[in-house]
């Protein structure tokens, strides 16, 4: 069921970029990011932005037996021109179902860095970039894989007269780890990342955003993930952001559903 609606999904998505381009050409550093695709979304922060989010993902792994809750902390920097580096690390409990293993812990953090490589037109940017995930997480909680991981990443932000179409295509190599504790050996493979997203504004200050995301299967035997998503970022004051989205899995892999809520402060 998962795979059929994600197919569906895909073979909509063309309809998101049927719209008129516009012949503005906003700054680059826009404060209206993804929440699935953060990092890869090929916007660059301004100076400086801090982020703290909680997330529920409910029935995660094919058997839907692996609930999460997890507080993150994202911060993001602009050291020199055009180049945004950043991490991502949180701290979460497991609810495993059959399993005494569950309890709370770190999660994996995640660093990265990408570089604007400039405008193919008024509307076109593009950004290149790289993440290294460390496993910090406790893979015996079911928040970590014990697994380091090294992906590379290109995106793409094109604006149109009322929306901002977002695309990115990336390779990760994952390395061998575990799960559960010395349970579950992990063999690590290559895997695909695919993504796109529309980001909306409804008002000056309200803007709806949308994402479908894909990532192929990270160790051998294990599914693929897909994710659809639906969020809205809310301006408050000069520097703040209310976010929150829903989400639903469509393949195995992803959770049945997931809720993201958080605050951010760009400067």
């Amino acid at each position: 069921m998962k795979k059929t609606l994600f197919a569906l999904v895909l073979i909509a998505l063309p309809a998101i970029v049927n719209a008129e381009t516009q012949t503005s050409n906003p700054a680059l550093n826009d404060p209206d990011r993804l929440f699935l695709g953060f990092v890869e979304d090929a916007a660059i922060v301004s100076q400086q932005r801090w982020e703290g989010q909680f997330q529920v993902l409910d029935g995660l792994t094919e058997s839907d037996a692996v609930d999460i809750t997890a507080l993150y902390g994202i911060a993001a920097f602009q050291p020199i021109s055009d180049l945004e580096v950043g991490g991502r690390v949180g701290f979460g409990e497991s609810d495993i179902a059959g399993f005494d293993g569950d309890g709370s812990g770190a999660t994996d953090l995640d660093l990265w860095a990408k570089y604007y490589l400039g405008a193919s037109d008024e509307n076109t940017d593009w950004t290149v970039g790289g993440v290294i995930t460390v496993p910090t997480g406790d893979d015996t909680a079911g928040l970590g894989a014990d697994a380091f991981a090294v992906s590379g990443f290109g995106a793409m932000r094109h604006r149109l007269n009322k929306a901002t179409v977002v695309a990115h295509v990336g390779l990760q190599m994952n390395g061998d780890g575990r799960a559960f504790g010395s349970t579950v050996d992990l063999d690590g493979q290559f895997a695909v990342q695919l993504g796109a997203g529309v980001i909306a504004p409804f008002t000056n200050r309200l803007s709806l955003v949308g994402e479908l995301v894909y990532r192929g299967e990270r160790f051998d035997g294990l599914d693929d993930d897909g994710r659809l998503l639906g969020g809205v970022n809310w301006k408050v004051g000069q520097r703040g952001m209310v976010r929150g989205a829903v989400g639903v899995g469509l393949l195995d892999a992803a959770p049945d559903g997931q809720l993201i809520v958080g605050y951010a402060v760009n400067f």
